[in-house]
């Protein structure tokens, strides 16, 4: 015991020392006065993007500016609807002060539930790093989030050619990129605070032009990855040898597709295919490695939900088929496919032979609305189509919320007889990507995407500017 608390006072007074040596050092680190900041911003209301000088943060002030009667601007850090805004404005200091001059760029950014893959990289990650292509990005330019919306504290695979990562708050300090801004003052000679709410889903004013997620991807290879990575060595060759390569992902829970084992059966009797299974739920699989598993699929088959997002890092002219459960379908995929450039499908099999009855989903879905079903209204939630007579007693006003949730995550299987055509369409439609371009080949249905497309060819292929025109 004696020793225990030895070694304890040890450990204590070493850290100790070493954090007095780093708080000094902060504070003794050359410093100059900083004359006060000006600015100038583009765009307007939600996409407003300013460009700041002498833009300063410490860690008791956070944020701000120097001016000494200028008020800055209130800037949306979010690239998501309207409802998910969040609005940013740094302090502002009167008189100029004595700061370490930073002669880096300083990049300020919000993020949007960052522990779910597609809405980080395609809501956060991907604006940033297109936001940075507008501005000219250097290797030793600097990033600072200040704000989260939805944070549960994860780590963040900030996969960007830039230098540190500053956090406000402690608990998002979980890498060695991360860091919270010293007590001694810093000021940038330049910081681009906002990405202008660009995205290429539906509900964001500004795009993100292809080119920027070509260049990613591009980025993302250059990234050094682990053949040892059991994001990589998890997968399962079902059938090595085939004219195309196909990849399966299923879910363990949520969306679980059931029959996979006779659909992984069918494919190696009745098709020229390589096969294999992906496993993403693991925590190995971050961007680099994901990359890695998916970049030589023809075609990559998923339920519906996180693992399409991986379609940005799939050949040029692979297509992603996405697995609907009854009655749910979604085109939220479709709209950043078609901005990169990758064929999207969806297929849902309507015959009660497809459908999967999870009462215990349900029951926690309801739970989340203090809802308990008895035993016959339960089985009409969980069997019908239109189950809102029951619902309206419980949550009037709102009774399909959790009826759409528990269609979307419910268990599904493949009507595998239909399905095998509807893949050999998709193969046999593939375009010659020497020929045409992706645009060109969505001029004709069911070569890009799938004949209920409308609103994402709208946005990204048809109405001008689109991600295609722009640089």
């Amino acid at each position: 015991m004696t020793l225990n608390k030895k070694y304890i006072l040890q450990g204590l007074f070493v850290f100790t020392t070493l954090w007095i040596l780093y708080f000094i050092s902060t504070l003794t680190q050359p410093t100059e006065t900083i004359p006060i900041s000006s600015w100038s911003c583009r765009g307007k209301d939600r996409n407003t993007i300013c460009e700041f000088t002498n833009f300063c943060i410490d860690r008791n002030t956070g944020p701000f500016i120097i001016h000494p009667n200028r008020q800055p601007p209130k800037i949306n850090m979010g690239n998501v609807g309207e409802e998910g805004d969040y609005w940013f404005e740094p302090k502002r200091v009167a008189e100029p002060l004595n700061a370490i001059r930073m002669n880096q760029t300083l990049f300020v950014y919000g993020l949007y539930s960052p522990f779910h893959f597609s809405h980080f990289l395609y809501n956060g990650l991907m604006p940033l790093f297109s936001t940075m292509m507008d501005y000219n990005v250097l290797p030793n330019d600097w990033t600072l989030r200040v704000d989260t919306y939805w944070n549960k504290h994860t780590v963040i695979d900030l996969v960007l050619p830039t230098d540190k990562d500053m956090v406000l708050e402690s608990k998002d300090v979980l890498t060695d990129r991360q860091m919270k801004p010293g007590y001694q003052p810093m000021c940038f000679a330049r910081a681009v605070v906002g990405t202008g709410n660009r995205c290429s889903l539906w509900y964001c004013d500004s795009h993100i032009p292809s080119t920027h997620y070509a260049s990613f991807k591009e980025y993302v290879f250059s990234k050094p990855h682990e053949v040892e990575n059991s994001c990589l060595t998890s997968i399962v060759q079902h059938k090595a040898t085939g004219k195309y390569r196909i990849g399966l992902l299923n879910r363990q829970h949520t969306r679980h597709i059931t029959n996979m084992p006779e659909l992984i059966d069918r494919l190696k009797k009745e098709g020229d295919f390589a096969i294999e299974s992906i496993d993403f739920d693991q925590s190995a699989c971050d961007i680099v490695h994901t990359a890695q598993a998916v970049k030589d699929l023809d075609i990559l088959i998923a339920p519906f939900g996180n693992g399409l997002g991986a379609g940005l890092f799939m050949k040029e002219d692979a297509a992603l088929i996405s697995i609907s459960a009854r009655w749910y379908s979604e085109d939220w995929f479709k709209y950043p496919m078609t901005a990169i450039g990758r064929r999207i499908f969806n297929y849902e099999c309507d015959r009660t032979e497809c459908q999967e009855f999870e009462p215990e989903l349900a029951a926690s879905i309801l739970k989340n609305y203090d809802i308990k079903l008895n035993e016959t209204e339960m089985k009409s939630f969980v069997t019908e189509q239109y189950a809102g007579e029951v619902m309206s007693r419980y949550l009037p006003g709102r009774e399909w919320d959790p009826i759409h949730q528990y269609h979307k995550d419910v268990s599904r299987k493949v009507d595998v007889d239909k399905f095998l055509p509807y893949l050999r369409m998709i193969l046999e439609n593939k375009p010659d990507k020497n020929n045409m371009t992706y645009p060109e080949t969505c001029q004709k249905e069911n070569v890009c995407c799938d004949t209920d497309c409308g609103g994402p060819l709208e946005r990204n292929i048809l109405k001008e500017p689109n991600p295609w025109q722009l640089q």
